[in-house]
C-alpha cells in the first residue's frame, strides 16, 4: 500500500508539474540558450521573415492558447534536415529541411506540427521522462576512449556528439497527434493541410540520396516509418472538413522559392573547411594540416581527428583569451604534478611559425601503456589557441607534425574555400533538367535535383518554372 501510495504521489507531482505553463516556458528558455550557442542561429533576412511570418500566422489560429506561451520561430545553421520545438513556444527549423520545401503550404505544415507538440506539451512530458538531454560535453573523454588513457580528463577538450541531444524523441502517439492536429492547425491558417504529407515524403527520399540509405522500418524506432505516417494523414485527411479558403502570403510558388537565394547548401564555411586533410577557418584565419586519412571532426567548439587504429587524436580549441599560453600552460602543469603515472618531458615557451606559445610534453604510463600527449597554446590574433596530440609512441611524429601545422591561412588556401548556395533559376519551354544543369552550373547530385524539384528525369519543363540548383561561390569572410 505505501509503495501504491507513493506511486501515486509521485505520479500526481509530475502532472501537477507538467500543468505549470510557466515551467514550461522557463524550461524552453533555458534550452533555447544553449540550442542557440551550440547550433547557431542562421542569418538569412528573406527567409527569416518567410518563417516568422507563417509562424504567426498559424499562431493567430491557435485555439485556447496559453498566455504564457510566445511563440518565436528561427533558423538554425545546421545543415541536417529537420525542425523542433522546445517547450513554451520555441520552434526552429534548420537551414538544411528548406532546400526540400516546394511550397508555403508545405513549410506551414512543417511548422504547424511543431507547434502542435507545444500546445500539446509533449516535449514537456518527453523531458520528465528521460530529464532533459542537454549537449553532452565531454572533456577531453574523447581522447580517453581512444588511448585508454586519463590524461585526456585535465584538457579542456569539449567534444559534442552531434545526436541533436535537443530534440526530444516522441512517442508515436505524439507524433500522430502533431501530424494530425498540425494539419488542421495550417487548414484554419489557409493552408492546404495535405502539404504536410508531400513534405515528408520527399524528406524520406531526400534524405536516402544524402546518406545512401533507405528509411528502415522498425517498431523500435521513435519516429513512425514515414510512408505509414503519409498514409495516416491521407486517411486523416479524408475525415476532416474543409477549412477556410486557400491563402497564403506569397502570391505564387515562384515568388515563394525566389526568398531561397542564396541559403548556404550542406557546411558552413563560415566555421571551417576541411579540404582534405587541410582544415581552413576563414573568419579566424588560420590553418591546420591534419594526418592524411584520418577521421576529422568540425564542431562548434572543436576542431579533432583521429587515427581508425584508435590509438591516436588531435584536437584544436579555444582558450581563455585573458590568460597568455604560458599562464594556462603552468596551470596544466599543476594539475600533471599531481599525477603518478605521468611525467613531464618538457615545458617551456616555443614559437609556432613566428607566434608566441607554450609548450609541454607529457609521457605517461598505465596498464603497460605508454602514451605521449602534447599540448601547445599559440596566441594568435587576439586568441589562444590549445592544441592537444595525444598518441602511442610509434604515432607521435604524425601528431607533433600536425599540432606545429598551425598557420595564418595563404591566399591559395582561402581561394580554396567555397561555399554552395541554392539558386533559382528559371527553366526554357521544353528544356530537360539535365539540360538546364549543365547551363546553370548545377553542382547539385542529379537525383537530389529532381527531388527538391518534384521532377522526375523525363520532365519536361515549362518555360520561367522555377528551378533551384545549387552553385559554388568563393567564400568571402
Amino acid at each position: 500500500m505505501k509503495l501504491k501510495l507513493a506511486l501515486l504521489f509521485a505520479f500526481s507531482t509530475l502532472w501537477s508539474n507538467a500543468q505549470n505553463y510557466s515551467r514550461d516556458v522557463k524550461m524552453g528558455d533555458k534550452a533555447a540558450k544553449q540550442v542557440e550557442h551550440e547550433m547557431g542561429i542562421y542569418y538569412h533576412d528573406s527567409l527569416e521573415k518567410v518563417i516568422k511570418a507563417i509562424g504567426q500566422k498559424l499562431a493567430a489560429s491557435l485555439e485556447k492558447k496559453p498566455s504564457q506561451f510566445q511563440f518565436q520561430f528561427q533558423l538554425i545553421d545546421d545543415e541536417v534536415p529537420n525542425a523542433f520545438a522546445l517547450p513554451g513556444g520555441h520552434v526552429y527549423v534548420t537551414r538544411g529541411i528548406l532546400p526540400l520545401v516546394q511550397t508555403e503550404d508545405e513549410l506551414a505544415g512543417i511548422i504547424g506540427h511543431e507547434m502542435i507538440h507545444i500546445m500539446n506539451r509533449h516535449s514537456v512530458r518527453q523531458f520528465n521522462r528521460e530529464i532533459f538531454p542537454a549537449v553532452l560535453k565531454i572533456p577531453g573523454n574523447l581522447i580517453n576512449a581512444i588511448t585508454f588513457s586519463h590524461l585526456g580528463n585535465i584538457l579542456n577538450v569539449p567534444i559534442d556528439f552531434i545526436t541533436q541531444p535537443f530534440i526530444a524523441k516522441y512517442s508515436r502517439k505524439h507524433e500522430s497527434e502533431a501530424d494530425k492536429e498540425g494539419i488542421q492547425l495550417a487548414m484554419r491558417a489557409g493552408y492546404k493541410p495535405e502539404a504536410l504529407a508531400d513534405a515528408l515524403a520527399r524528406l524520406a527520399n531526400g534524405l536516402e540520396v544524402m546518406t545512401g540509405e533507405a528509411e528502415k522500418r522498425s517498431y523500435l524506432a521513435d519516429h513512425p516509418y514515414t510512408p505509414k505516417r503519409v498514409e495516416a494523414i491521407n486517411k486523416h485527411l479524408k475525415k476532416i472538413k474543409s477549412g477556410t479558403p486557400a491563402s497564403s502570403i506569397f502570391s505564387s510558388q515562384e515568388k515563394f522559392l525566389k526568398q531561397f537565394n542564396g541559403l548556404c547548401f550542406g557546411d558552413n564555411p563560415k566555421h571551417g573547411s576541411f579540404i582534405d586533410s587541410l582544415f581552413v577557418q576563414p573568419e579566424l584565419d588560420f590553418s591546420l594540416i591534419m594526418p592524411s586519412g584520418w577521421t576529422t571532426i568540425n564542431q562548434r567548439d572543436v576542431v579533432a581527428a583521429s587515427h581508425k587504429d584508435g590509438d591516436a587524436a588531435l584536437a584544436l580549441t579555444l582558450s581563455d583569451e585573458k590568460k597568455t599560453p604560458k599562464d594556462l600552460g603552468l596551470e596544466l602543469q599543476k594539475q600533471l604534478n599531481k599525477s603518478k603515472s605521468t611525467s613531464i618531458q618538457f615545458a617551456g615557451d616555443t614559437s609556432i611559425h613566428s607566434f608566441p606559445a607554450y609548450l609541454i610534453r607529457v609521457l605517461s604510463q598505465k596498464k603497460g601503456k605508454s602514451i605521449i600527449m602534447e599540448v601547445i597554446w599559440i596566441s594568435y590574433n587576439q586568441n589562444v589557441y590549445q592544441l592537444a596530440g595525444i598518441s602511442v609512441p610509434e604515432k607521435r611524429k604524425l601528431t607533433a607534425t600536425a599540432l606545429r601545422s598551425f598557420n595564418k591561412t595563404t591566399a591559395d588556401q582561402r581561394s580554396r574555400v567555397k561555399m554552395n548556395q541554392l539558386e533559382i533559376v528559371s527553366a526554357q519551354n521544353n528544356e530537360m533538367i539535365d539540360d538546364l544543369s549543365k547551363r546553370a552550373e548545377n553542382k547539385l547530385n542529379p537525383k537530389l535535383t529532381l527531388i527538391i524539384n518534384d521532377l522526375t528525369k523525363d520532365s519536361k519543363l515549362t518555360e520561367h518554372k522555377p528551378i533551384k540548383i545549387v552553385r559554388a561561390q568563393n567564400y568571402t569572410p
